[in-house]
């Protein structure tokens, strides 16, 4: 944890995954609780300098998962299957696709046009949901679609996925956790788990283990482009990390974790006198965790926020 009163006035990045805009989360139906609350409050936390280190806030880096995922409407079973029904069943699924896509674009704009009010610059990088290229490296969001956000010029940042930036001479590379879920699914941690059936089944790294990993082999998708679809590249490979970032991240993750690792990928304690030293951070999910992180961009210490409006 960061000790605000030691810390205070060294500039500080936040990190958020996953805002989900344009829908609530699916956790609040039992809890009884709105993302769209949740937002609120953040973004009351970042524009309000009063707030806890809101105001020592020196950038907002979103790593994915900004607009909310398609929704999948169910089709009438008793309404028959008869062409006539399919092809309307088709068109209004269609429209209705294109109007939470146009809602949820609307929202994150309104949302991040907000937050550049203040002062605060922006970075957005695109996720699997986003209206851009599928395959990696996904391009940035088109200006059109988000037109307040976009009249910041000097503010707002259309990122690519994977990305990378270097801020205050900080290095900082990451992307919206894609590459990291999909190496998880070819990395084993050695236990073995027996279901009802008594079939063994090995448990997936952790999602820290799959980043440390990526850091590791030097390579941001060493999946791709087998099972993570990469556009081909002939001369180079975009994806090599040919330098040292200080902050390394993924976004969409189940659960905060975080490590301070070298240049190898083996992990380390905090030492004041270590230099070269890697933070590597895996961002919760926001829909699903209310939860977001600030970097220390000095001391690379970490800090977790959360924002729990169940019951209010």
């Amino acid at each position: 944890m960061v000790d605000e009163k030691e810390e205070s006035n060294d500039p500080m990045i936040l990190l958020v995954s996953g805002l989900a805009c344009g829908t609530d989360s699916p956790t609040d139906n039992q809890t009884g609780g709105s993302l769209a609350l949740r937002r609120e409050m953040l973004l009351e936390y970042l524009t309000n300098s009063k707030l806890g280190n809101g105001a020592a806030i020196s950038r907002v880096i979103v790593a994915g998962g900004g607009i909310a995922p398609k929704p999948k409407p169910s089709l009438d079973s008793d309404k028959g299957t008869s062409k006539s029904y399919m092809t309307n069943a088709k068109n209004k699924k269609a429209n209705h696709e294109s109007s939470h896509m146009t809602l949820s674009l609307r929202e994150l704009d309104m949302y991040f046009s907000e937050i550049l009010g203040s002062g605060i610059p922006v970075d957005y990088i695109p996720g699997f949901h986003d209206p851009t290229n599928a395959n990696w490296p996904q391009r940035p969001i088109h200006s059109c679609l988000l037109p307040n956000s976009c009249a910041f010029v000097d503010l707002f940042q259309r990122s690519t996925n994977p990305y990378e930036n270097v801020v205050g001479g900080e290095r900082i590379l990451g992307s919206d956790g894609l590459n990291v879920t999909d190496l998880r699914r070819y990395l084993t941690d050695g236990n073995v788990v027996k279901d009802e059936d008594v079939k063994e089944q090995r448990t997936a790294v952790s999602s820290m283990e799959a980043l440390r990993q990526t850091l590791k082999y030097g390579h941001i998708a060493p999946t791709g482009p087998d099972s993570l679809p990469m556009f081909p590249s002939s001369e180079s490979d975009p994806f090599i990390v040919s330098k040292r970032p200080s902050i390394y991240f993924s976004g969409n993750a189940a659960e905060f974790e975080t490590c301070l690792v070298t240049s190898s990928g083996d992990e380390v304690e905090k030492d004041e006198g270590s230099n070269n030293l890697t933070r590597l951070v895996c961002i919760p999910n926001f829909a699903l965790t209310g939860e977001v992180v600030l970097v220390n961009m000095r001391t690379l210490d970490c800090e977790i926020i959360s924002y729990n409006d169940a019951g209010l």
